[in-house]
C-alpha cells in the first residue's frame, strides 16, 4: 500500500512504498512543554557529547532557511525529487559504494548514517566517498572536501533537483559542517524539546548492512521511502531477506506501534533511546567502514617522542598516572608533574600513552586536571556498543581507531579518555600490542564468559559484605534475643559460610573428629574449598588470620549459632541428640502401627506384684523394676523386671542397626544422648508408672547362703506400682531401720491396712515390707561374693549436673554432687540385684549352651594384704585396689568374672541404653521360642568388638564433658576451697598426689613438694589456682592441711604448692573400676 503526499500547490502526489523505515522523536505528549524534557528522553551520552563542531551534539538554530520548510515551492522540488530518487532500487544501489552493495545471499554490515566525521578523517574517508563525491558533485556544487563522507543517494538526488530547480534545497546530509544539525539530527541536540521546527517530525531511519534514503515532504504528510536494512529486515523496493537479529523499531514508523503493543509498552522515552542508541551505532559502523577502507593508514595518530609539553600516562606502583613532561632528568630518563604537583622522574619504558603536543602548543599542568575530569565522567557503557560493531572486522584498532568509534574524534584528550576507557575494560577489549598500541574486540563467546565471571564476582563481593555486616550486627546485639536464630543462620543466606566454620570448629581435639559431617564422600578439593570459604568468612568476621578450631567455635557462639556452653566434645565426633530423619520416621510408624508382639502366647501376667523401679530423678529411660514374690511353702522369688523393646523391633532394621551404631546411651552433666529415638526410649520401651508394661523377667530363688538355688527367665506384663528416687528409698529405709526394723514394719501394716498413709517415704506398710525384704536379699548377696574373693572398690562418684536449659547462659548453675553406692542403702541393693540378674541369665545361657554376650575379667595382681590393711578403710583402699585392676572382656562363651567373683555373667538389665543387652535379649527370647538364635557366637564377638571401640570414644566424650564442666563449675565458683582427702600416689616420680574432694567426690590430682610430709588419709585444703572451661583444664595447689602428718606445718610452703597441673579426671584405671563396682543400676 502506499502513501500519497501533497507540499503545497505545486507539489505533484508521489508514491512511496510502505517499507521505507523512518526515525522520529518521542511524540510530544511525551515532553513537558515548558522547555524542560523527561530525564528518560535526554539524549544519552553520545549525543550529549559527540564531537567537535555542529554534529550531533550542535543545539538546534533557527538558520533563515528552516523558516522556509513549509514553502510550496521547498516541497514541490523535494517531492520530485524524492520521485526521481524512488524510481529503481538496482540504481540506487549502483550507486552505493561497492564494499556496500547488495551481494547474493549475503549482505554487507554498513549505515545508513554518515555522521561528519574529524578532521583527521577526512583523508581516509575521502576515498572510501569518491565516487559518490563525483557522481553528485556537479549537480550540487559538493565538492570532496565539503562533504568528504559517503552520502546517501537520495539525498545527493534532492540537493540536485533542488539545484536544478533554481531554489534552496535545504540541508543535504553530509554537505556542510552544520548539515546533521539541519537535516533531521537536531532531534537529538541539547535543545530538541524547546522549539518543534518545520521538519522535525522525521528523521532519516537506517539499516545494518545497507544504505536506508529517507525524504522529508516538508510542509506536508508525505515521507519518503527508501531501500537498505533495519536489524533484522533488509528492504530493497519490494524484495525482503531476513537476519536473524533483532529489530530495531524505530519510533514514528507503522512498524512502531505494533512493536509497542507486542513489548506491552507504548511509544515513549525508552523506544526514543532505543532508537539515539541504533542512530550511534549505525553512524559509528560507517566510520570504522570507512577506516578500514582507506587501509587505516590516516587514522593511526603519531607515536611522537618524549619532549617537554607532552603529556604521558606511566606506570607507577602498578597503576597508570598522567603528568606533564617538564624536562630532561639526565640523558634518558625525564621530569613529570602529576596532578597533585609530585615531580617525579621517569624512565621512556614506564610510559604506557604519550600525547605530543597540539598545533605547536605546549600542555600546561592545568590540562591534566581537565584531562582526568573527562575520563572520570567517561561512560564506559559505549564500550559494549563499540565491541558490538568491532567484533564483526575482527582485525585490531588502534587508538585513534577506537577513539573515533566511540567519540568521532581523535584529540588528545579523546584519545586518552579512550585509553583510560580501555585500561579499565576487563570484558570488551583486550590488548593486542603495545608497540604500537592496538586492541582486538574479544569473541562474543568470551565477552559472555567473562561477563558471567564478572557478576559472579561482583555478586560474591556483596555476598560478603552483607555477611561482614550480618556478623557486626549479632555481635553488637545486646541479648540473644536480638540475634539470628541457629535455624535462621543455617538456612539463610550466609548458610555456606556458617557450615565452612562449623567444619572447621568441629576439626579440633580429635583425629577421628567430625565423623557424621563429614561422611558424604566429600573430595579433597572441595574441602580445601569449604576452608579457604572458613578463613574468609572468619576473617571478614574479624575472628583472626587462621582457621583455628577455638576461634571458628567462639564466632559461632558470639553470633548466636552455638550456646554459650555447646557440647563440643561430642559435636567433634558427630555425635548429636538427635536421629536422622528416616530413622525418627520409623520410630513413629512403630508408634502408630505397633508389630505383633512374638511372645503374646507365653507373656507371664505378674501385674499382680508390686514393682518398684529406683531410679535417679532425672531418669526417662526406665529399664528395670523389682518385685517381691512370697510363695506358698514360705520362701521367697525375688523378680528383675526388664524392659522388653525386643518386643517391638526385630534384629536387622532400621531401628536395630540406629541403635547398634550408638553403642549405648550417653549421659551427659546436661542430659543424655539415647541409643534408641526418645518417643521409644521414654515411651513403649520403658517401665512407666501406672501402666502396664511388656517386660522379661528374671526370677531367682536364693539358698540361704546367699548362692542361685533356681533361675529363670519369661516374657511377662508388669505394673509399675511404686516410682522411686533413690533419695526416696533411701529415706524409707532409713525410715524403717530407725523405728525398729521388722516390729515397726509390722505396725505400719496395720495402719496401712487401716486406710492410714504410708509412714516412710510415701509407701504403704506392706510395699516397705518387700522393699526391707529385697535389701535384705542385696546383703545377703553381697555377703556370698565376698566370701567367693570379690573386689570392692569404695570409691564415690562425682554427679555433675546442668540444667539443660542454662547451657545459653553465661552463669549457668552447676552442681556437683557426691554419690556412692556404699553409703546409699537403695544404690547398693539396686547394684547388687542388677549382678544377681547377671549371674542368673549366665547360668541360663551356660546350661543351655547359649551364645550370648559373656562378660569376664582376669584375676587382677593385687597389693599385699599387709600392705591394703594398713590403708584406711573406705576410699583410700578403693583407690589402691582400682589401680591393680584389669579391663574386662567379652567373648560368646562363659568365662570367669574375677571382679565379681561369678562364674557366668551377663550384662542383661538395660537394653534401652546399652546394645549388648539387646544382644543377649534377642538370644535368650528365640531360644524361649524355640526359634533359631539370631546370632551365632561369631557374630556376637564382632558385633561387641565395633561396640568396644564406639564405647572408646563414648567415653573419651563423657570425660571431656566432664572436665569441661568441673572446670566452669571453679571458674563460677572462683575464690572457694574445697575440703580434701589425700588418697594417695598417682605418679610417685613426679610428685603428684590424688585428693578426693569430700563433697563433691571428685578425684584430682595435685603436686605436693617431696619434703612435704603426708600419708593416705591426711585431710587437707584445696584451692584452684586456673580453670579453663574451652579446654576442660584446671590446676588446684594445697592452701593448707588439716590432719595428719603436715598438719600445722610451716605456711611458707604454700608457694612451693601452687602452679600443681590436674590431670584428666578418672586416670590410670577408671574404666576397669567401673567394671569392678559392676553397678548397673546406678545410672
Amino acid at each position: 500500500m502506499s502513501r500519497a503526499a501533497t507540499a503545497g500547490p505545486a507539489s505533484a502526489a508521489v508514491s512511496f512504498p510502505d517499507s521505507a523505515p523512518t526515525l522520529v522523536r518521542a511524540p510530544s505528549a511525551s515532553r513537558p512543554s515548558a522547555g524542560g524534557r523527561h530525564a528518560a528522553q535526554r539524549p544519552p551520552a553520545p549525543f550529549r557529547s559527540y564531537g567537535p563542531g555542529r554534529g550531533f551534539n550542535a543545539p538546534y538554530q533557527q538558520h533563515p532557511q528552516h523558516q522556509q520548510h513549509r514553502s510550496a515551492a521547498r516541497g514541490a522540488a523535494l517531492t520530485a525529487a524524492a520521485a526521481t530518487a524512488a524510481t529503481s532500487a538496482t540504481a540506487r544501489q549502483a550507486l552505493a559504494p561497492a564494499s556496500h552493495r547488495l551481494q547474493p545471499q549475503r549482505h554487507a554490515l554498513a549505515t545508513g548514517i554518515y555522521p561528519r566525521p574529524s578532521p583527521n578523517r577526512s583523508a581516509a574517508t575521502a576515498a572510501a566517498g569518491s565516487s559518490l563525491g563525483a557522481s553528485v558533485g556537479a549537480g550540487a556544487g559538493i565538492t570532496a572536501s565539503s562533504a568528504p563522507v559517503p552520502v546517501p543517494v537520495a539525498a545527493r538526488s534532492v540537493a540536485i533537483a533542488a539545484a536544478a530547480a533554481g531554489s534552496s534545497p535545504g540541508p543535504v546530509l553530509g554537505s556542510s559542517p552544520s548539515s546533521y544539525t539541519q537535516h533531521g539530527f537536531h532531534s537529538y541536540s541539547q535543545h530538541q524539546h524547546r522549539r518543534t521546527p518545520p521538519h522535525a517530525g522525521r528523521c532519516y531511519s537506517h539499516g545494518h548492512g545497507g544504505y536506508s534514503q529517507g525524504h522529508h515532504g516538508y510542509g506536508s504528510s508525505s515521507y519518503g521511502s527508501g531501500y537498505g536494512s533495519s536489524y533484522g529486515t533488509h528492504q530493497y523496493g519490494n524484495q525482503h531477506s531476513h537476519q536473524s537479529h533483532q529489530a530495531y523499531t524505530l519510533v514514528g514508523s507503522p512498524g512502531a506501534t505494533a512493536a509497542a503493543s507486542v513489548a506491552g509498552g507504548g511509544v515513549g522515552p525508552r523506544s526514543w533511546l532505543h532508537a539515539a542508541r541504533a542512530q550511534w551505532s549505525a553512524a559509528a559502523r560507517l566510520r570504522l567502514h570507512a577506516v578500514k577502507s582507506s587501509g587505516g593508514a590516516a587514522s593511526s595518530a603519531a607515536t611522537g617522542t618524549l619532549q617537554a609539553g607532552c603529556l604521558v600516562e606511566f606506570e607507577k606502583n602498578d597503576r597508570g598516572v598522567l603528568g606533564l613532561v617538564t624536562g630532561p632528568d639526565g640523558k634518558k630518563n625525564w621530569f613529570v608533574v602529576d596532578q597533585s604537583g609530585r615531580r617525579s622522574s621517569i624512565q621512556p619504558k614506564q610510559v604506557s600513552l604519550l600525547l605530543p603536543p597540539e598545533s605547536g602548543r605546549a600542555w600546561a599542568e592545568a590540562d591534566l586536571a581537565a584531562f582526568a575530569a573527562a575520563a572520570e565522567g567517561a561512560d564506559h557503557s559505549l564500550l559494549e556498543i563499540a565491541w558490538e560493531i568491532a567484533v564483526d572486522g575482527g582485525s585490531a584498532l588502534d587508538l585513534s581507531d577506537l577513539s573515533s568509534l566511540l567519540f568521532d574524534d581523535t584529540s588528545p584528550r579523546c584519545r586518552y579518555v579512550t585509553h583510560r576507557m580501555l585500561a579499565a575494560d576487563t570484558l570488551f577489549f583486550k590488548q593486542a600490542s603495545k608497540s604500537p598500541a592496538s586492541y582486538l574486540a574479544r569473541k562474543a563467546e568470551d565477552v559472555a564468559a567473562l561477563r558471567k565471571q564478572q557478576e559472579e564476582a561482583e555478586a560474591a563481593r556483596r555476598e560478603a559484605e552483607g555477611w561482614k555486616g550480618a556478623v557486626a550486627s549479632a555481635k553488637a546485639a545486646k541479648t540473644r534475643a536480638g540475634q539470628p536464630s541457629a535455624e535462621e543462620w543455617l538456612t539463610g543466606p550466609y548458610a555456606a559460610r556458617v557450615a565452612a566454620i562449623k567444619a572447621v570448629a568441629l576439626s579440633g581435639g580429635n583425629s577421628n573428629s567430625n565423623s557424621t559431617t563429614s561422611s558424604g564422600g566429600g573430595s579433597g578439593a572441595g574441602e580445601a574449598s569449604s576452608m579457604a570459604l572458613a578463613l574468609s568468612s572468619m576473617q571478614l568476621a574479624g575472628a583472626g588470620s587462621r582457621a583455628e578450631p577455638e576461634a571458628a567455635a567462639a564466632l559461632l557462639t558470639d553470633i548466636g549459632v552455638w550456646r554459650r556452653h555447646e557440647p563440643l566434645p561430642l559435636l567433634r565426633r558427630g555425635i548429636t541428640p538427635d536421629f536422622p530423619a528416616d530413622v525418627e520416621r520409623a520410630a513413629q510408624a512403630l508408634l502408630d502401627s505397633p508389630p505383633p508382639d512374638p511372645d503374646a502366647g507365653n507373656r507371664e501376667d505378674l501385674t499382680h506384684l508390686r514393682c518398684f523401679t529406683i531410679d535417679d530423678a532425672a531418669t526417662t529411660e526406665v529399664d528395670d523394676g523389682l518385685s517381691l514374690e512370697r510363695l506358698a511353702g514360705g520362701g521367697t522369688r525375688i523378680w528383675i523386671h526388664v524392659a522388653d523393646p525386643t518386643r517391638w523391633i526385630s534384629p536387622d532394621t532400621q531401628l536395630d542397626l540406629a541403635g547398634r551404631q550408638r553403642g549405648r546411651t550417653l549421659y551427659l552433666p546436661w542430659g543424655s544422648v539415647p541409643m534408641f529415638p526418645r518417643a521409644l526410649a521414654e515411651g513403649p520401651f520403658s517401665l512407666r508408672a501406672g501402666q502396664v508394661c511388656d517386660a522379661l523377667s528374671v526370677g531367682v530363688e536364693l539358698r540361704p547362703d546367699g548362692s542361685v538355688a533356681s533361675a529363670r527367665v519369661a516374657p511377662s506384663r508388669v505394673l509399675v506400682s511404686h516410682k522411686l528416687t533413690y533419695d526416696g528409698a533411701d529415706a524409707a529405709l532409713g525410715g524403717a531401720e530407725a523405728a525398729g526394723g521388722a516390729a515397726a514394719a509390722g505396725g505400719a501394716a496395720a495402719a496401712g491396712g487401716a486406710g492410714g498413709a504410708g509412714v516412710a517415704g510415701g509407701l504403704d506398710g506392706e510395699a516397705l515390707a518387700d522393699l526391707q525384704e529385697l535389701r535384705r536379699a542385696a546383703t545377703l548377696r553381697r555377703q556370698y561374693r565376698e566370701g567367693r574373693g570379690c573386689i570392692e572398690i569404695p570409691l564415690p562418684e562425682a554427679k555433675i549436673h546442668v540444667p539443660p536449659e542454662q547451657l545459653d547462659r553465661a552463669r549457668p548453675a552447676v552442681t556437683v554432687t557426691r554419690i556412692s553406692q556404699w553409703e546409699s542403702a537403695s544404690r547398693s541393693l539396686v547394684a547388687e540385684m542388677m549382678i544377681l540378674t547377671g549371674e542368673a541369665v549366665g547360668t541360663v545361657g551356660a546350661e543351655a549352651e547359649l551364645p550370648l554376650p559373656y562378660r569376664a575379667q582376669d584375676e587382677p595382681e593385687l597389693p599385699p594384704a599387709a600392705r591394703l590393711a594398713a590403708l584406711p578403710e573406705g576410699p583410700c583402699r578403693g583407690f589402691a585396689l582400682k589401680r591393680c585392676m584389669t579391663r574386662s572382656t567379652v567373648a560368646a562363651a562363659p568365662q570367669r568374672h574375677a571382679a565379681l567373683a561369678l562364674d557366668a555373667y551377663v550384662q542383661f538389665t538395660s537394653p534401652i541404653r546399652r546394645y549388648s543387652d539387646m544382644l543377649a535379649h534377642y538370644n535368650l527370647k528365640a531360644w524361649l521360642r524355640g526359634e533359631p538364635l539370631p546370632f551365632s557366637g561369631r557374630q556376637i564377638e564382632a558385633v561387641m568388638e565395633a561396640a568396644a571401640e564406639a564405647g572408646r570414644e563414648l567415653g573419651g566424650a563423657e570425660r571431656e564433658a566432664e572436665s569441661y564442666w568441673v572446670a566452669e563449675y571453679l571458674r563460677l565458683r572462683w575464690g572457694s576451697d574445697y575440703p580434701a582427702m589425700a588418697l594417695g600416689w598417682q605418679r610417685e616420680e613426679m610428685g603428684l598426689v590424688a585428693f578426693l574432694l569430700e563433697d563433691q567426690g571428685l578425684e584430682v590430682v595435685v603436686k605436693v613438694p617431696s619434703t612435704m610430709a603426708w600419708a593416705p588419709g591426711d585431710k587437707a585444703v584445696l584451692a584452684p589456682s586456673e580453670a579453663n572451661p574451652a579446654t576442660g583444664y584446671y590446676r588446684f595447689y594445697v592452701v593448707g592441711w588439716t590432719s595428719g602428718h603436715s598438719a600445722g606445718g610451716d605456711e611458707d610452703e604454700e608457694d612451693d604448692e601452687e602452679g600443681v597441673v590436674v590431670e584428666v579426671l578418672g586416670e590410670g584405671g577408671e574404666e576397669a573400676a567401673a567394671e569392678v563396682v559392676g553397678a548397673e543400676g546406678t545410672a
